[in-house]
């Protein structure tokens, strides 16, 4: 019986071709709503990833009062987009047809908020006890998290492309990895200052946890990018 339902509505619409085209059709615009929700997701991201910037950025002037005031902000921002997080897994548990795998998209969606994650993790680090650094080592942590903010701000360029054009997500993707780069270099700048460092040992392993945290920032950026590369790639044929 439902052989022949399914027989008579490929008929009304056309025959098998056109039922097809249709069915082809809907899943490509709901891929497209999702994307587009990703993309929103991303801009999230962003948002989280600037504010640490600016947690980073009152820690390295020893501005206690403010920074415990911004990181307040970043785990209120960090709580508003696991909400969006939650809102496409859900969208993607509901099923239907989509051109790329749902698996995908979704893996895509938690790579992206383990960067929130790891933002708040490196926020709520800081705030746990107050030390003053170096200069120099001041104005390295300072370029790491701007580093991390780039690797973001690339990666969410590349995520976006994967929305209108799989050949400019590829490429964006790749850029990544030069960024990721430059946050490893001053990393290892800062963990040779670190070691170099009279400090007792409880500063020493915040400081660690610290630096640890922002470099795994970037290196998430640049997994994401090549998991992004590996669905343009997959899907770039059907485009």
């Amino acid at each position: 019986m439902a052989k022949n339902r399914f027989k008579s509505i490929r008929q009304a619409m056309g025959g098998e071709t056109t039922l097809e085209g249709v069915i082809g059709a809907m899943g490509k615009e709901r891929e497209e709503q999702v994307l587009e929700r990703i993309a929103n997701f991303t801009d999230e991201v962003v948002v989280v990833i600037n504010k640490l910037q600016d947690v980073v950025e009152r820690f390295a002037a020893d501005q206690y009062e403010e920074l415990a005031a911004s990181a307040k902000e970043l785990d209120a921002l960090e709580s508003a987009a696991d909400d969006t997080k939650d809102a496409i897994l859900d969208r993607l548990s509901l099923g239907g047809i989509f051109p790329m795998n749902r698996a995908d998209l979704s893996r895509l969606v938690t790579s992206m908020d383990s960067i929130n994650n790891l933002s708040a993790g490196a926020a709520d680090r800081i705030v746990m006890r107050r030390f003053s650094l170096p200069s120099p080592m001041n104005q390295l942590i300072v370029e790491l998290a701007r580093a991390d903010v780039d690797a973001v701000l690339g990666l969410t360029a590349a995520v976006k492309a994967m929305g209108t054009d799989l050949r400019e997500a590829i490429r964006l993707a790749g850029l990544v990895d030069k960024m990721e780069s430059k946050a490893d270099d001053i990393f290892a700048e800062l963990y040779r200052f670190m070691f170099e460092w009279d400090t007792d040992y409880k500063t020493f392993h915040q400081l660690k946890a610290i630096l640890e945290r922002l470099e795994s920032i970037a290196d998430r950026c640049s997994q994401n990018a090549e998991l992004v590369r590996h669905m343009a790639l997959e899907y770039i044929e059907s485009e």
